[in-house]
């Protein structure tokens, strides 16, 4: 997981996640990064290795002896690629974005990436997903712990109508329960296979029903088909 941090390197908003590919980039959401869509604020920072926001260091105690993880690591964006398609298609398609880091992340047991997945057919064999985020949470207000939610996939004739059969092939859509990703959550991943040592991101975050709040059944939320990108996302990639 990635957190995305606005305005400032030092005191940063953070307003997006995201998801770490390899040791230099992270895959997010385009609308993240459009100033449309940010209201002209920048990323500034980008966050890996955190899963408590209000603490310096994450500890835990186990067998009567704390455990803590390194502190989290705080890099710069060198270069942010947007889809040139973006939100041009349909409402918030293409919805993808690359950042480059400003030096390699350091891999290992609190940072690591995650996989992509091998063909675009593999979603519609996934009866569920998992989201994570830092996002709204029942009470409304912004997670300091990571947070994960397991959501069903819902296919495109039953999730189409409710955002005026207007989604595109590169979209598709998990929820529709009290679970639910939300603002916060933007840029973060679905993703299967959580507990192996290869986790695949199948999802990225990417917009709800307008006027429907989070978590409201029967409306499923849109996110951008990762592995229709695939070819996109490699073909960006630099070492």
């Amino acid at each position: 997981m990635a957190l995305l941090g606005y305005d400032s390197p030092t005191t940063p908003s953070w307003q997006c996640g995201g998801t770490l590919i390899n040791d230099q980039y992270v895959l997010t959401a385009a609308h993240c990064i459009d100033e449309r869509f940010t209201f002209g604020r920048k990323v500034a920072v980008v966050r890996l290795g955190e899963y408590n926001i209000g603490t310096a260091t994450d500890c835990e105690i186990r067998l009567g002896s704390q455990f803590c993880a390194p502190p989290p690591q705080d890099f710069r964006p060198a270069e942010i690629i947007v889809h040139p398609t973006f939100h041009q298609r349909t409402n918030v398609s293409d919805d993808i974005a690359l950042i480059r880091l400003d030096r390699k992340a350091p891999l290992g047991a609190f940072i690591k990436p995650i996989c992509l997945p091998s063909s675009p057919a593999e979603v519609l064999s996934i009866p569920r997903a998992e989201v994570a985020g830092w996002g709204l949470t029942e009470a409304r207000t912004s997670a300091q712990i990571l947070q994960s939610a397991s959501l069903p996939f819902v296919d495109k004739a039953t999730c189409n109508p409710h955002f005026e059969n207007k989604l595109v092939p590169e979209q598709i859509c998990f929820g529709g329960g009290k679970q639910d990703s939300c603002q916060g959550d933007s840029g973060g991943p679905t993703f299967v296979d959580a507990s192996s040592s290869t986790p695949r991101q199948v999802g990225i975050v990417s917009f709800g029903k307008r006027g429907v709040g989070c978590g409201t059944v029967g409306t499923p939320a849109v996110y951008t088909h990762v592995a229709a990108y695939r070819s996109w996302i490699t073909s960006h990639l630099r070492p």
